[in-house]
């Protein structure tokens, strides 16, 4: 069983996960991702990069950021390291996993795991920085204490509206391997404005709630109750909430 908790990190719509059984923080009221409980280099991954046959028109991907970023605390955009979310001025996040004899390994499992939630979708994920926006950057690696959050696992700004498309998020080194890519789905969707779901099967499980995330890839439904916490971390019209249309429409728009 994997846990995550959401919880609201900033009175603009900012959360994060924390995860339970999963030991670290999602956004979430366990303690996953976004749960109070990380120089940078651009390299790509064998084969990651490849073009992919339907991208989105306005060129937006998602950027998994493996290497390490300094984040600076001011508005979210991406393509200045810029997160608003943020708890301390500068976050200088380590690359992920940096002693792993097996980091390629590891990096290419989740960055298939990613591909493969997002199947059907026309994302296009690549651990190379595109050369201009809009993209979503997710950075992997380091613990809360490095970024300033209450969350363990992960977080990200909640973007009612999906009005930055230049988001930023991060999810720490503590989560297991095969959680990590459900974790990515989330906090892209927290950016979104997806709301957290009760769903243990569902990426939006632990948002903001205390969901327990079930083994076995997570999957997007077109059609799920969601669930109302703070009022930074409940966006209206959202329940329930059409989350392939919101990775497969809304992110492209």
């Amino acid at each position: 069983m994997k846990a995550l908790a959401l919880v609201a990190l900033l009175s603009a719509c900012g959360a994060q996960l924390t995860t339970a059984s999963n030991n670290s923080q999602v956004d979430a009221s366990n303690n996953g991702v976004d749960a109070p409980n990380g120089s940078h280099t651009d390299a790509s991954v064998g084969g990651v990069d490849a073009p992919m046959q339907n991208a989105c028109a306005n060129g937006r991907q998602v950027y998994l950021a493996f290497e390490g970023v300094t984040l600076t605390r001011a508005a979210t955009d991406s393509t200045t390291n810029h997160a608003a979310w943020i708890g301390v001025t500068t976050a200088a996040v380590p690359a992920f996993h940096p002693n792993d004899a097996n980091r390629a390994t590891e990096i290419q499992t989740i960055v298939d795991g990613v591909k493969s939630r997002l199947a059907g979708t026309p994302i296009s994920v690549v651990t190379t920085r595109p050369a201009s926006g809009p993209y979503v950057m997710i950075v992997l690696g380091g613990t809360n204490a490095i970024v300033g959050s209450n969350y363990t696992y992960a977080t990200s700004d909640h973007d009612c509206g999906d009005t930055v498309k230049n988001d930023v998020g991060w999810v720490s080194d503590a989560p297991s391997l095969s959680y990590v890519p459900d974790l990515i789905i989330g906090t892209i969707g927290w950016g979104l404005g997806l709301q957290g779901t009760s769903d243990p099967a569902d990426c939006m499980c632990a948002w903001a709630n205390s969901c327990q995330s079930a083994a076995g890839a997570c999957t997007l439904s077109a059609s799920i109750a969601t669930t109302v916490s703070s009022g930074n971390t409940t966006c209206p019209n959202q329940n329930p909430q059409n989350e392939v249309a919101a990775f497969s429409t809304q992110f492209c728009q």
